[in-house]
């Protein structure tokens, strides 16, 4: 009686130290799809002070999702790929930003406000945790037609400023 005691107990304490599952972690799949429903030609919408495209296409045979911006700031291009992708049942991002380093981030997408959330998990080529980089993101579906963006820039370990930017489908 006294081993099965024992048995019982450890079992009890090894389930007591499992992970639970998240459940936002599971909806990556669900989340890719409506990234992929953004595939096609994008541009800022009126509100927005400077113009810029956004070009999303489908990639790797539909593993991936590469997204192209492009906008000129004070006579220069400005341009910046960010490709998403799935890494097992977790939707994930790199962005390969003109500060010159490349943060990848998770997301977690909640069905019932449209919003998928990324978070910086790892970069690479940043040279001190100081840098500048980009540190969260989020992804807010409107309509088939419509999105909006919110990237966050961190620098000295904190929160320097976002952009915001709602983009409309031109074809």
């Amino acid at each position: 009686m006294n081993s099965l005691t024992k048995t019982l107990g450890a079992l009890v304490l090894s389930m007591g130290i499992m992970p639970i599952p998240n459940s936002a972690a599971g909806n990556g799949a669900e989340a890719f799809e409506k990234l992929k429903s953004l595939v096609g030609h994008w541009e800022t919408d009126k509100t927005n002070m400077n113009k810029a495209t956004l070009d999303l296409e489908l990639t790797s045979g539909g593993t991936a999702v590469l997204e192209k911006f492009h906008m000129v700031d004070n006579g220069k291009p400005v341009e910046m790929t960010t490709l998403y992708y799935l890494d097992g049942d977790q939707v994930k991002l790199t962005h390969y930003c003109m500060a010159g380093n490349q943060p990848t981030m998770k997301g977690s997408y909640a069905p019932e406000s449209k919003t998928l959330t990324f978070d910086l998990v790892s970069i690479s080529n940043l040279k001190t945790p100081n840098d500048g980089h980009m540190h969260h993101a989020t992804y807010t579906f409107i309509d088939d037609d419509h999105f909006k963006t919110t990237w966050t820039f961190r620098k000295e370990q904190k929160d320097a400023f976002t952009e915001d930017v709602t983009y409309v489908r031109t074809k």
